[in-house]
């Protein structure tokens, strides 16, 4: 039996409580809105826009909770199928990879919020001539505010990464990778299978684990978390690959 000792800690619980709070927040503010400004007014638009909030928050809350749950038994499983560790040059290399991955993930979720953010705006510019153009105003400032989280997540993820523990923790549960848990089964989040990317001149031999993610009722984005393979356990790798279920190549 292998015995380890990871170094990477739970930090998924506090995501989880963050977006609840923040849910928590979003809701107090569609109560508040909903019954203490007038509808035509601005408050109607208010009370949607948060109960929206609301909702996403509470769906990450889930997201996260799911998380968490996962990275518990991953860290408390005694004999992991792989628990790998990597130079810094190697960490650092993936995590510039996986921030400009995650930078076009986290773009396509901007375009859906902000498309249901503008078309609000404009109908009630348009159509609301009481208080219509400050509500617009309200939607098109959160719009921006929404803006600036997306092109500040990715940045934080990538400095995440690199203080992260650069290992790997692989079991049946999921994988742990510089810090950051991808349970195989989750909410909102499919995992479709492994994949092993034999050595190539450019590129390290490694684990590639793919996934699936909803963004949105209509909006479906794949994405692969690749694990690298350490030089002399190729052989090991390949297990994995088999036991999880998977094909080379």
């Amino acid at each position: 039996m292998i015995v380890y000792k990871s170094m990477t800690p739970n930090t998924e619980w506090k995501n989880a409580y963050l977006s609840l709070g923040a849910a928590i927040l979003f809701f107090l503010v569609c109560a508040l809105s909903y019954t203490t400004i007038d509808g035509m007014s601005g408050g109607y638009a208010i009370a949607f826009v948060s109960f929206f909030l609301f909702v996403s928050g509470g769906a990450i809350a889930l997201l996260f909770v799911t998380r968490a749950r996962v990275m518990d038994a991953i860290l408390a499983d005694p004999a992991p199928l792989a628990h790998w560790k990597y130079p810094e040059e190697t960490a650092r290399e993936n995590a510039e990879r996986e921030y400009r991955e995650f930078r076009e993930r986290n773009r396509a979720r901007f375009v859906l919020i902000r498309g249901m953010l503008v078309v609000v705006a404009l109908f009630f510019l348009i159509f609301v001539e009481d208080g219509g153009a400050e509500t617009a105003l309200v939607l098109l400032g959160i719009t921006v505010l929404l803006f600036v989280v997306s092109r500040m997540t990715p940045w934080l993820e990538r400095r995440r990464a690199r203080g992260a523990p650069h290992e790997a923790v692989i079991t049946c549960d999921g994988v742990i990778y510089e810090g950051a848990v991808y349970p195989f089964h989750s909410f909102l989040v499919f995992w479709s299978g492994v994949s092993f990317r034999e050595l190539k001149k450019n590129d390290r031999a490694a684990l590639v684990f793919s996934f699936t993610q909803i963004t949105g009722r209509f909006i479906i984005q794949p994405f692969d978390v690749v694990v690298p393979v350490p030089a002399g356990e190729e052989e090991r790798a390949q297990q994995i690959m088999q036991l999880l279920g998977g094909a080379s190549s």
